[in-house]
């Protein structure tokens, strides 16, 4: 057993002589000088390494940028709200409250800055198009949400709010006769 042992031990002593990790148990900088002085080049210099001279490569043919996304509204349909109503109640009612008015658990838990009402005219005086920008870049603590929402997600929840937006603040007196008199019979 001992022979055994010993045997094993000294034929780990070649394979222990070839770890060199020297290099890897070096005091890491924490000023993080060394990005300063590290190979790069400037992207409107000139440089040998290809055969046009520039160093900015051109993207290829048929590429899209990732940030550039369709800006145009849909058009505004039953599917669209409907798929906004899923949206919302998914990704935004957990702040803004089911209603759009800043009432929820969440809120409760953010006295310094809570989620605001969607239905403040600041918020109401908003387009589609300025809703999908907040929905997409975010504000203020309200993250983006580009990551977890498509943007025809995007789109359908902010048609959904305008639409939660006006059916909490319509007058009574502007809708059609036959809604103001079904609303009449269900009063008190």
């Amino acid at each position: 057993m001992r022979v055994t042992l010993g045997l094993a031990s000294l034929a780990m002593v070649p394979l222990l002589s070839v770890c060199d990790n020297r290099q890897a148990l070096h005091a890491p900088d924490p000023t993080l000088a060394r990005m300063l002085v590290q190979p790069k080049a400037d992207p409107y210099e000139a440089t040998s390494a290809f055969a046009d001279g520039k160093t900015m490569r051109d993207p290829p043919r048929g590429t899209v940028a990732r940030d550039t996304e369709e800006v145009a509204a849909p058009p505004l349909t039953r599917a669209l709200l409907t798929s906004g109503r899923v949206q919302f109640e998914r990704v935004c009612a957990a702040c803004h409250g089911i209603a759009g008015d800043g009432v929820s658990v969440v809120a409760t838990k953010m006295r310094g800055r809570p989620p605001p009402s969607l239905h403040e005219p600041a918020h109401r005086a908003k387009s589609r198009e300025q809703l999908y920008t907040v929905a997409t870049n975010g504000y203020g603590l309200m993250p983006s949400y580009t990551d977890s929402m498509t943007v025809e997600e995007r789109w359908s929840a902010v048609t959904y709010v305008q639409a939660l937006q006006l059916s909490q603040n319509a007058q009574v007196a502007s809708l059609p006769a036959d809604v103001r008199a079904a609303l009449a019979k269900e009063a008190p």
